[in-house]
């Protein structure tokens, strides 16, 4: 499907990366029960080491959206980010190629980049993005 709107978590491939978030944590996403399980600060704490070497290996050559994505579920869950790893998050904001061709996009990302700037590592920041059928709905509605 590629991408439904030009917000952080708006796409295929940062969910994609989520899915792989919540496997190396060994969460499962969509428990028995209804609803999204959370990732939850030691779920990210205790397993970033993994996550940071699955996005290190970079596969997908997609880093600065991985980043992005991490950027977004360790805000979401409060948890520790250290400053090296601040820095990497921000730099896959500013070299973000899509928010480069794109006002919407680069709106975005500068607001990520705001969030992580402004992130005391300890109360959780919730980075909104549109869904999939939250955006077909408003392209309905029109």
């Amino acid at each position: 499907m590629g991408w439904w709107s030009t917000d952080i978590m708006g796409g295929d491939t940062p969910l994609d990366f989520e899915d792989t978030f919540y496997d190396i944590c060994g969460v499962e996403k969509f428990p028995e029960g209804g609803g999204m399980a959370p990732l939850t600060k030691a779920d990210l704490e205790t397993n970033l080491n993994k996550i940071m070497d699955f996005l290190d290996a970079d596969k997908w050559g997609e880093s600065n959206i991985g980043y992005q994505v991490l950027a977004v579920t360790m805000l979401k869950a409060g948890a520790f980010i250290s400053g090296d790893l601040q820095d990497f998050m921000m730099q896959a904001c500013e070299n973000d190629e899509w928010a480069k061709e794109s006002d919407e996009r680069k709106i975005a990302t500068d607001g990520l980049f705001n969030a992580l700037a402004s992130y005391d590592n300890e109360h959780p920041i919730i980075i909104k993005s549109k869904g999939l059928f939250e955006v077909m709905a408003e392209k309905l509605s029109k």
